[in-house]
């Protein structure tokens, strides 16, 4: 008998639980199950995206190509837009969508659109998806308002930077912008600059840059005979 009656207990002990417990076991059961259920979704969906942005990617890389010295065709031009802006509008955070849109300014840029193409490298840059593509295309932006005499604008796109990697290929864009503003010894401490962090992939670079420091050195003026400590005439070297 006891040992019936402790049956019963240990029933009526599992039904009063279950009154208590039952309601929100069961929910935190279906939480977990729709938990799993979205996570697994979101990274098929994910993946998905990715796979139908590599796609367009590839579709605007073969869009521009074209013979070299062979200028991209209006119609080439026109489809090479649509996919790099079809590339924003479906994935604007992703890094295919930065990369179409520095194969667009390219694409511009050769077709004489030098405007539209620096917006497009802006675009990259404000995105900020990946550090190398945007240091990239700040030099790319910084050269072109360069050529539209936008010194000032063009120095601050390239500013000093904290990344290693780039502070000696910055340095060299804006010695290129002081020698064009004829700020001769400041172009010349950048240039010395840039050979001071020259990285490896680009030590190929070393006698162009050797050259155009040398350049500078030689258009110092020479001090008359009899002046010598005679500080160079106002205006000389800026």
């Amino acid at each position: 008998m006891a040992v019936h009656l402790t049956e019963e207990e240990q029933l009526e002990t599992l039904k009063r639980w279950w009154a208590e417990n039952g309601k929100s076991t069961v929910v935190g059961v279906v939480l977990a199950v729709a938990a799993y259920l979205g996570w697994n979704f979101w990274q098929d969906q994910k993946q998905v995206s990715a796979e139908a942005a590599s796609a367009q990617y590839q579709m605007l890389l073969e869009a521009v190509q074209v013979q070299p010295g062979t200028k991209l065709p209006e119609e080439k031009l026109a489809t090479a837009k649509h996919l790099a802006d079809e590339l924003k509008s479906a994935s604007g955070g992703s890094l295919y969508a930065s990369l179409g849109a520095m194969v667009k300014a390219k694409a511009l840029l050769e077709s004489g659109e030098a405007e539209a193409a620096a917006a497009e490298l802006q675009w990259v840059i404000d995105r900020n998806t990946d550090a190398a593509l945007t240091n990239t295309a700040k030099m790319r932006l910084a050269r072109l308002q360069m050529a539209a005499e936008e010194y000032a604008a063009a120095l601050q796109t390239v500013a000093d930077t904290d990344d290693i990697s780039y502070k000696g290929a910055f340095a060299e864009v804006r010695g290129d912008v002081l020698v064009a503003q004829g700020k001769t010894s400041d172009a010349r401490a950048a240039y010395q600059l840039a050979l001071d962090y020259l990285v490896q992939d680009l030590e190929s670079r070393r006698p162009l840059l050797e050259m155009k420091l040398q350049d500078l050195q030689a258009a110092v003026p020479v001090a008359p005979a009899g002046s010598e400590g005679e500080s160079a005439p106002a205006g000389a070297d800026s």
